[in-house]
């Protein structure tokens, strides 16, 4: 079989393999789903008998600032062990902390907020970047797509595992019937008993996924990672096989300059490194809009389930909705990389957080059109903030180069230590105050402004054309 065909179907393993260690990360996104079992379990058990569903949001943040806390750390963990070390000690250490909910949920919130917050997420932080950087250097052409399919798997574990969830928690479809405020909560000892073991279940079908998952990935061999740009000049050969020996800094093009390109650094050419990414305008922007987009995240995939309580009694079509939302999640990530790589970051972010902030406005109209309308919008909503997830990792490899894209995404990704926390706060301080309409329209208020400063993101690749 020739060369090229072989590495071919190796780099679709690879990328199959990161879809499947994805699938496991994103069970982040059950969390819309668990919450309510976990908030009535521990005020069931007296564990924190006065716990809101809003405050149990805290989970989630916890979980999205250990993720951007030690997103970086994963690509200095791959310098060292390689991308298949990294992944599967990242994502085992996720699993351990959803095994050790088993305990630490009969204890103490903040005990809990710690495994199935921190330590889950400090584990999705480390493997994260492993899938995508491997894709990308062995589909360089098809950035946006690879990325997309990849964060695919991340957007689509809730699919499965909602279903797992809520089939073992409440398989006879019982209603949350207890009331307490805006709120609805579950006291049948029917379901309650079986929220610790569900921590059990998960853990276990994540570990050996990630295993499988993280036994596929690889970096190409030097020849395929090289190979790949063939329309190069030869003076553009020459500076990439530089910077293979030498670093990037060897590899500079002299053919470019601030006229042709705003970044001065062409693209899969020139590689930059954090510290050097961190002088740029764009990086801050990228930032920003992360940082924005990050409260509509935290609110839609955390209390959609909560929200829907307070009209939909039926908790088998709830979680349904978790699910197919997973599927227009993932789907989400692929048309929006997909769409970036037609047209550019700008104008694709632009949609997305166009889309986001027309369809969180109207929310409320869900309760008054019935669960039907409620599917849909969930559904469209989980769709329209995928775009974050695979356009900012195709924006920063477009930008400052694919050599560095673990650590550079990373840095972008700690917008979310903030962003997390931020909305957890709002949403637990001002939901007694403004209600459901009034966080809907807070939230939009975050996306328009991201909308509009995507407007300013002009960078340029290294033959002038928009990223």
């Amino acid at each position: 079989m020739p060369y090229r065909t072989t590495s071919k179907w190796r780099g679709v393993l690879v990328v199959a393999g990161g879809i499947l260690v994805h699938l496991s990360l994103g069970t982040l996104y059950t969390f819309g789903n668990l919450n309510p079992y976990l908030t009535s379990y521990m005020r069931w058990t007296g564990t924190a008998p006065d716990l809101k569903n809003t405050e149990c949001t805290w989970v989630f943040a916890a979980a999205a600032m250990g993720q951007g806390l030690v997103m970086s750390l994963g690509g200095v963990i791959q310098s060292k062990l390689g991308p298949r070390l990294t992944c599967l000690l990242g994502s085992w250490w996720m699993s351990f902390g959803v095994l050790m909910t088993y305990f630490t949920i009969e204890y103490s919130f903040y005990l809990t907020v710690l495994t199935y917050g921190l330590v889950f997420g400090s584990g999705v932080g480390i493997a994260y970047s492993m899938p995508l950087s491997c894709g990308m250097r062995w589909f360089p052409e098809r950035k946006g797509l690879v990325n997309g399919l990849v964060v695919a798997g991340f957007g689509g574990g809730a699919f499965i595992f909602n279903q797992v969830q809520t089939a073992f928690i409440n398989p006879n479809n019982l209603a949350a019937e207890k009331e307490v405020g805006d709120e609805s909560y579950f006291d049948q000892p029917e379901v309650l008993h079986e929220v610790r073991k569900v921590f059990l279940l998960l853990g276990c079908c994540y570990l050996f996924m990630q295993l499988i998952g993280s036994l596929l990935i690889c970096d190409p061999p030097y020849e395929q990672d090289v190979a790949v740009n063939e329309t190069m000049t030869d003076e553009e050969q020459t500076a990439l096989q530089n910077y293979s020996k030498k670093g990037a800094s060897a590899a500079l093009l002299p053919s470019q300059s601030e006229e042709r390109n705003p970044l001065c650094k062409g693209d899969d050419v020139v590689n930059l490194r954090p510290f050097e990414m961190l002088r740029s305008k764009y990086f801050y922007m990228l930032w920003f809009i992360f940082l924005l987009n990050g409260q509509g995240i935290v609110f839609i995939s955390t209390l959609y389930k909560a929200y829907g309580q307070t009209f939909i009694e039926d908790d088998s079509f709830l979680a349904v909705v978790g699910s197919f939302a997973a599927i227009f999640n993932a789907g989400g990530r692929i048309w929006w990389g997909f769409l970036a790589d037609k047209t550019s970051f700008r104008v694709s972010m632009m949609l997305a957080c166009a889309c986001f902030t027309c369809l969180i406005l109207t929310f409320q109209v869900t309760e008054l059109q019935g669960r039907e309308t409620f599917f849909l919008w969930v559904c469209l909503l989980f769709g329209s903030f995928s775009g974050s997830y695979s356009l900012l990792p195709t924006a920063t490899a477009k930008c400052f180069g694919r050599e560095y894209v673990s650590m550079n995404y990373g840095l972008v990704f700690t917008s979310q230590v903030i962003s997390a926390p931020l909305g957890a706060f709002l949403s637990q301080q001002l939901i007694s105050e403004i209600g459901w309409p009034g966080l809907c329209f807070m939230v939009s208020s975050f996306t328009f402004t991201s909308m509009m400063l995507a407007i300013f993101f002009t960078a340029k690749d290294r033959h002038g054309k928009e990223i």
